[in-house]
């Protein structure tokens, strides 16, 4: 007869909580009667959609919630002590000693005017008596326990000086430097890239095994919550629908909401060609007469298409310092073109130069096979119609103090020569185009959802009829069912307008699913280019590789490469301080890209014979 195994010691006990937020009219219950327990060592997901309920949860927890918001429980404790018994003073001294918490927003948690190391220091002596050198020294080590390379130098810098990914280290060694029991964190890697996450999700294990911190992670990320968590439990409107093992909930879900999240998620293995992705929990038709699969299946375009845009020699430098090094790409009508690569990698930028907000330092930009002004100012009018651009907030885009129909009727007579009085019917056709009611063109951007005011945006870009619209991260804040409806809506209007997409992304998931063809981009070189096959297939590019594993779900998370590498000699692979592979020779050499198959290029002496 086997032992039975004594319970788990719980850290946080939360029993049949729920918050209200008292408004001028009515009263919103956020939180409706939820109960949840976390063990020492244990990582409880919380996942959902805005709205769901799962931050107010997390400010009950830590006690932030503002004045009107009203706490009722049987229970909130935390290591058996109750939580709203605590005092002021009790409270300032638990938070950041023994519970501490990690948020969204890596750089607005960080004091721009103090250094990493000042702002580590500080939190050490408030909770902790100690020399200065003593914490110095003490922030040092928690730099390296979140796998900064150079922890020296990091602590002289100041946030600005750092990538979204180092910020949030910063912001888990703060976290940490107590060795709390519980750690918090809200959407903590949330438009991070695929390496960056994967680091993250495995220091969160190393603090688990070597500490045995408890964790609550707080998530819209399904593929983070399965990698990353024990148990989790599914919130909707307030309420807990479904809890049980990570892997258990997400491979059989039984509740449909649950189902639904997971069906509306992109997969590595998935492409448009697959059929629609779910939009919620009943299936979605397709807007045409045509059969789901049929109607996504649009193959690569054929030799003969128009070339929509091409670069030539596109070069970039800022200060001295360059940002993009030659690069020669074309996009087909028709075609979406899939840009990956970390942070700084120069997406953003040669995105900016395509539609002609940034000129390049050398190269052109030829469209419909003509060389354009750098400048979009310079292009004519025709030119400036045909490229759009949709950026990763809305807000960039939308006038707040405009009615969406004044907000869309602007380009329909100055790009597309509209007369006034045929704005306003075109205006509900545009919204109906992105599945919006009509009466939306009298609301402001505020009234509207951020899936909403996403799709208004994309209305507002394709109002001038584009052939080539730049999409840049135009999904990453959104939840994956909202997510799902853009994705849908924009191969929709593709395939009914034969528009090209330069489509730019950190999900790997979601370019796989949009992309006929990718180009992988490391530090302003195309280290890789060919179908989206081609590349989820390999053979890859080295770190091409590294941002596929640590994209995958199989296996555990493992540490990518250390940051703050020097760069490679003059000359030499860009890659080559970091390439598991590298020997002299790549040190000293620049690859070219070579045709390892029929439209698959590799920039690498090792993957390339």
């Amino acid at each position: 007869m086997s032992a039975v195994l004594p319970p788990m010691p719980s850290v946080l006990n939360v029993e049949h909580l729920s918050v209200s937020y008292t408004g001028a009219r009515r009263i919103h219950r956020a939180v409706d009667d939820i109960s949840l327990r976390i063990g020492q060592g244990e990582a409880l997901g919380l996942v959902g959609e805005s709205g769901s309920g799962k931050s107010s949860v997390a400010l009950a927890v830590l006690r932030y919630l503002p004045r009107h918001a009203r706490v009722e429980a049987a229970r909130l404790a935390f290591q058996d002590s109750e939580i709203r018994d605590l005092s002021a003073d009790q409270l300032r001294r638990l938070r950041g000693d023994r519970i501490a918490a990690v948020y969204q927003h890596p750089g607005s948690a960080l004091n721009p005017s103090m250094t990493i190391g000042g702002q580590i220091t500080e939190t050490i002596l408030r909770h902790r008596p100690m020399h200065r050198e003593d914490a110095l020294g003490r922030a040092t080590q928690l730099l390296g326990r979140v796998r900064v390379a150079n922890p020296e130098r990091v602590l002289r810098l100041y946030p600005h000086e750092l990538s979204g990914g180092m910020q949030q280290r910063a912001n888990i060694a703060i976290a940490i430097a107590l060795d709390p029991s519980l750690l918090v964190l809200d959407e903590p890697t949330t438009a991070l890239d695929a390496s960056v996450q994967s680091e993250i999700i495995a220091i969160l294990d190393d603090l688990r095994r070597e500490h045995r911190t408890s964790i609550l992670l707080i998530s819209h990320d399904i593929n983070l919550i399965r990698r990353s968590c024990d148990r989790v439990s599914v919130m909707q409107a307030g309420v807990v629908v479904e809890t049980g093992a990570a892997d258990q909930v997400f491979d059989n879900p039984r509740h449909a909401y649950t189902r639904a999240l997971v069906s509306a998620i992109p997969t590595l293995h998935r492409t448009k060609r697959d059929g629609r992705l779910a939009e919620d929990a009943s299936p979605v038709e397709p807007t045409s007469g045509m059969p789901a699969k049929e109607q996504q299946d649009n193959p690569l375009p054929a030799p003969h298409r128009e070339i929509a845009v091409a670069c030539r020699g596109i070069r970039q430098s800022f200060g001295g310092q360059p940002v993009l090094h030659g690069i020669d790409l074309d996009i087909a009508s028709g075609e979406t073109f899939g840009l990956i690569g970390e942070s700084g990698s120069g997406k953003s930028t040669l995105a900016r130069i395509v539609t002609g907000l940034l000129p390049p330092t050398a190269g052109s930009v030829e469209l419909f096979g003509k060389t354009v002004a750098p400048r979009v100012e310079k292009r004519q009018p025709g030119e400036r119609r045909d490229v759009q651009m949709v950026f990763q907030s809305p807000d960039r885009t939308l006038n707040p103090r405009q009615r969406i129909g004044r907000i869309l009727g602007r380009p329909l007579r100055r790009l597309a020569g509209l007369p006034r009085r045929a704005v306003a019917e075109r205006v509900g056709d545009l919204l109906a185009s992105v599945r919006l009611a009509r009466t939306t063109a009298e609301q402001k951007p505020g009234t509207l959802s951020g899936g909403q005011r996403q799709r208004t945006a994309i209305a507002r870009a394709f109002a001038g009829l584009p052939r080539l619209v730049v999409l840049d991260e135009p999904t990453s804040a959104l939840d994956v069912s909202v997510q799902a409806t853009v994705l849908n809506l924009l191969n929709d209007l593709q395939r009914r307008q034969d528009t090209a997409y330069l489509f730019i992304s950190h999900d790997l998931r979601v370019v796989r699913y949009m992309a006929d063809r990718i180009g992988v981009l490391y530090r302003g070189r195309l280290v890789e280019t060919g179908s989206s096959d081609q590349i989820f297939s390999g053979p890859n590019h080295p770190y091409t590789e590294m941002l596929l594993a640590a994209s995958s779900n199989e296996g555990p998370a493992v540490s990518t490469l250390p940051e703050l590498v020097a760069e490679a000699g003059l000359g030499g692979c860009a890659f080559a301080g970091r390439c598991p592979l590298a020997d002299a020779g790549c040190h000293a050499a620049e690859p070219v890209a070579r045709e390892t198959e029929a439209g698959h290029f590799i920039a690498c002496w090792k993957r390339v014979g």
